[in-house]
Order: structure tokens, then sequence, then C-alpha cells
């Protein structure tokens, strides 16, 4: 008989066709496997309470609430920032300067807190020219100190104390209860004006303003800055910074 007869048919999967249809199922798999696994990875932390941290991790230069980016989809007309200048908001430098740098700042973000260190020498080296205003804007939704920090700072500014204590909250950066009682103890403030300040919650009104004078100037995210009419975000070099104070100032 034939050789031909006592030849046997190769299984599929040893076929030129079966190894390729296996290779590539193979890929396919272990892509699966490292999505499912950064899937979980990412629910577990989620879970755990990290939620905020995630959120910073997708947003390269400054925290944004997702619900104020939603509110500010619509274009924003344009408005002169120094008309939302309000009597509580802390300032520093020279109050005749026609150059006003208004900050919104939210405590318990990263790049507010990345950002501090040289916003503070900038303010520094030209509060005898320009006026520094200070507006908060807590995104409570990604960072849950963040409300209590800013209603502390504020009641810190009741007993004029408002840049001691917002020092300590970027250079300390614990903001639980404790540690916002313990700044105001080594400020020497009335400790228990502060705490009554702080357990009513008294200046959240003009916290809740400043947020609202966010929205309607279009701020995003923290820290957004404005030098005059000029918008910065996220975290501005000192190149930038001495760039359009010193434009705004000629």
């Amino acid at each position: 008989m034939k050789q031909s007869l006592y030849q046997q048919k190769k299984p599929w999967y040893k076929t030129l066709t079966g190894k390729l249809f296996l290779s590539v199922l193979l890929l396919v798999s272990i892509g699966f496997l490292i999505f499912a696994s950064f899937v979980g990875y990412y629910l577990w932390k989620i879970k755990n309470g990290q939620g905020a941290e995630l959120a910073e991790q997708f947003s390269p230069t400054f925290s944004i609430d997702a619900s104020l980016d939603q509110q500010n989809s619509q274009q924003i007309p344009h408005q002169d920032p120094r008309l939302f200048i309000k009597p509580l908001n802390p300032r520093l430098g020279n109050p005749a300067s026609t150059v006003k740098i208004i900050a919104f700042i939210d405590f318990s973000c990263p790049y507010s807190q990345k950002s501090y260190p040289i916003f503070k020498e900038m303010s520094e080296k030209y509060s005898p020219a320009v006026e520094i205003i200070f507006k908060q804007f807590p995104l409570s939704s990604i960072h849950p100190d963040a409300i209590p920090a800013a209603v502390a700072s504020t009641c810190a500014g009741e007993q004029d104390k408002f840049w001691p204590y917002y020092d300590l909250l970027f250079e300390r950066k614990a903001l639980d209860k404790t540690s916002l009682v313990s700044y105001a103890t080594e400020l020497n403030l009335n400790v228990n004006k502060f705490n009554t300040c702080l357990e009513t919650q008294k200046y959240l009104l003009s916290i809740n303003d400043d947020l609202q004078d966010g929205i309607s100037l279009g701020v995003r995210g923290t820290p957004t800055y404005f030098v005059n009419n000029t918008k910065l975000e996220g975290v501005i070099t000192k190149e930038k910074w001495e760039e359009v104070i010193l434009t705004e100032l000629q």
C-alpha cells in the first residue's frame, strides 16, 4: 500500500494556521489578565478610601472637581477677577498696587501643596509692589479634609493669624482636627474662641461665596491664579511668575 495511507493527518494545533491562532489567543488572554489586574487594583484602592489619590494621579497639573468642570462646560462671560475680591478675603502686600494676584487654593490639594513654596517665594519678593488676595476653593468631592482646613484657616484669620496658619497647613500637611487645633495653640491663638469658630463652621458661607466666585470666573480646579486679568492654572514655574508679574507691573 502507498505510504500516504499510513500517514495520519496532523492535529489542527500543529498546523501553521493553528499555531498562529493559538499565539493570538495567548496574547489576547495575557492582555485581558493585565487589564483585569489593573481594574481590580483600582477598585481595591477606591474601596479602601484612596479614590482622591487616583483622581490626582490622572490630573497632571492641578486638582479638578468633575462636578465643577461640568458646571463650567458653558462659556463663561469675561469678568474682571478684581470685582470678586471680598472684605473677608485675606490680603498680603501693597493694597495701593494696581496689580492684584488672586489665588484660589485648596489646602488639601497636592498641586496647591507643590505650588506653595514657589508662590510663597514670589509673594515675598513682589509684596512691596503687588497685592495678593487669597480665596478658598475646597474641592470637597475629592478632598474630604478640604473644608475643615478652609474653615480653620478662616477662624485663624478672625484672630489676624491667617497667613501664619496658612503656612503651617502647607508645611505640616496634617489636616485632621487634632492638628488643626494644635496649629492654633502653636500660634498662641485664643483656642476656646478658635474651637467654637471651628465647631460651628462660622465662616462656611464665606467659603462657599469664594467657591461660587471661582465658578463664575471659570475656575476648574486648584491652584488657579489671576494676575489682574491673566489666568494661570496649576503649578507655575518661577520663570513664568516673573514674566507675568513684570508684564503687569510695566
